[in-house]
């Protein structure tokens, strides 16, 4: 009620992606948004043609337009509409730079989020209508209230702003949000920012590091105004500390990505020829050198533990005939060395179209660091006796045994990392995007799920609850906690239950999780 209705364009190719951001602005409470939506670049020059909208909403890819494109094509046709970058992160300093200059604000997908997303559109909406104001200053000035008015209006924006003389330099007039951060620094501050040599451009934005202040990463714009009689330089630093902390998390989870899959090898396997190929990778994982690796699907198998060797002959048997389109396998494989490694083996069937032979692919990675010798269980020597079912039924499940790891957290690469990072010890992993799946797939899969990593800060249903939901039920399984927040009082874990649950701290490394997992590998969790 009373709420002023903002008319957004959305501009993506990516239809799931248009939905999302909708569905983000749409269940706002602080904002009423109406949406439209083009998927290219023309559609989009149409629509503001045809419809006044408040703001545009732009990914860097089009169908009809790449990179920077669509953020020039906006700055030419419509200077009065803000525009909002949405960049994926893996585009280079220049062009991220560059998207920067062109729009109001950039939005990294990966920390894509309501709350983040209204509070952008808020500020470059209340920037625009500041900036108009004092466009219309300079043709209407009105004795001198108008520096009254326009102060009122620059006070309300959460950004810190001086207004300098251009002639001398002097500090005009400041915010409450300048005043806030820098309080008895601002003449140290303003003097830093003027060494950028603001006063002899009429227009110009940067990225600075600022001194003195609890805000050390700014997006700094120069404008020249009418102050007055007097000609002045308007100077506006937004934080972006906690972007460039969102960029610097999603290149680390990039990086952590590009680790974990390091030890994955490719595969494929012509039914009709039995030939197999074999990756590079592959035969690094193993050990082997690409000479004496083996040529045929029939050879691998010969790799294969002897205790394994029935059961996998008998599913590729099974794969091979029964046009199954998708498999997971775990054994053991002979190395490079002669001591045997678990492996995972994932593949599927590779469309190549009639009348083509049947091609099956995929990938098979190391689930652990372990190697064992083979001794045969006749020689009366240790082997790998499986317990009887009385024992089973007396011991605990522990994570030394493959089970299902649950990954709930909203950010699409973290999810990856700690998926391929599950899977490296052998667990099956169940991934959900926001607290909401989370529980979901905990109540289809109770029982089964052996370990759970939880986001502290989701949309819907943030961690804590998605905690609270397991420990109501008494399942004592091991949970992870992890946020970009170093505030562990906000755990939903006493000090009492650390034994079953810990906490890691974002942006966190391939070491960090494993040293986590295996002080949990081995222990008891919960009873059969």
């Amino acid at each position: 009620m009373g709420r002023i209705e903002i008319k957004a364009l959305i501009v993506e190719s990516d239809a799931s992606r248009t939905n999302r951001i909708v569905a983000l602005l749409e269940r706002s409470n602080d904002q009423r948004f109406r949406c439209c939506t083009a998927n290219s670049l023309v559609r989009a020059n149409k629509l503001l043609v045809e419809k006044r909208c408040d703001i545009v909403l732009s990914s860097l890819e089009l169908v009809d337009a790449k990179g920077l494109d669509s953020l020039v094509s906006f700055n030419l046709g419509r200077a009065d509409t803000p525009v909002i970058a949405l960049v994926e992160g893996a585009e280079s300093d220049s062009v991220l730079n560059a998207a920067r200059s062109l729009s109001d604000d950039c939005l990294f997908w990966g920390e894509l989020g309501e709350d983040r997303l209204v509070q952008s559109i808020s500020y470059a909406l209340e920037r625009r209508r500041m900036l108009r104001e004092l466009q219309i200053q300079r043709t209407e000035k009105v004795g001198g209230y108008e520096n009254f008015y326009y102060q009122g209006i620059l006070d309300k924006i959460d950004e810190a702003v001086f207004v300098v003389s251009r002639e001398d330099g002097v500090l005009l007039y400041s915010n409450e949000t300048a005043k806030r951060w820098f309080g008895a620094n601002m003449g140290e501050a303003l003097e830093d920012v003027l060494e950028y040599d603001l006063l002899e451009v009429d227009e110009v934005e940067m990225e600075i590091s600022v001194k003195n202040s609890s805000y050390p990463r700014a997006e700094l714009r120069s404008l020249s105004v009418d102050w007055g009689t007097e000609l002045a330089c308007l100077i506006s630093m937004r934080d972006i500390s906690k972007q460039k902390r969102a960029e610097d998390a999603f290149l680390a989870s990039q990086r952590r990505l590009d680790l974990a899959t390091m030890e994955v090898g490719f595969w494929s396997w012509n039914l009709a020829s039995q030939e197999a190929q074999f990756s590079d990778s592959l035969r690094r994982t193993l050990g082997y050198e690409q000479s004496v690796f083996c040529d045929t699907f029939s050879d691998f198998e010969e790799l294969v533990h002897p205790e394994d060797k029935d059961r996998v002959k008998a599913e590729f048997r099974v794969i091979a005939g029964d046009s199954i389109y998708d498999f997971e396998l775990r054994f053991r494989i002979c190395c490079g060395d002669d001591l045997y490694a678990s492996v995972g083996m994932r593949g599927g069937r590779i469309p190549l179209g009639d009348p083509e032979p049947v091609v099956i692919g995929g990938s098979l990675f190391r689930l652990n660091d372990n190697k064992e010798n083979y001794v045969s269980k006749n020689s009366g020597k240790a082997g790998f006796e499986e317990p009887s079912k009385t024992q089973r039924k007396s011991v605990k499940k522990n994570l030394a045994a493959v089970g299902i790891a649950l990954i709930v957290d909203d950010e699409e690469v973290l999810r990856k990392a700690l998926d391929s990072i599950l899977a490296s010890y052998g667990f099956t992993t169940l991934l959900a995007n926001d607290g909401v799946e989370g529980i979901e797939l905990y109540e289809k899969h109770q029982g089964e799920i052996e370990i759970v990593i939880i986001d502290m800060n989701m949309p819907r249903v943030d961690g804590s609850k998605v905690f609270e939901r397991i420990r109501n039920d008494g399942d004592r399984i091991p949970i992870i906690m992890t946020s970009g927040n170093d505030d562990k009082q906000a755990l939903p874990f006493s000090d009492g239950e650390k034994e079953n649950c810990d906490f890691l701290l974002k942006p966190f490394g391939l070491a960090d999780v494993k040293q986590v997992v295996d002080r949990f590998a081995g222990k008891p969790v919960a009873f059969e």
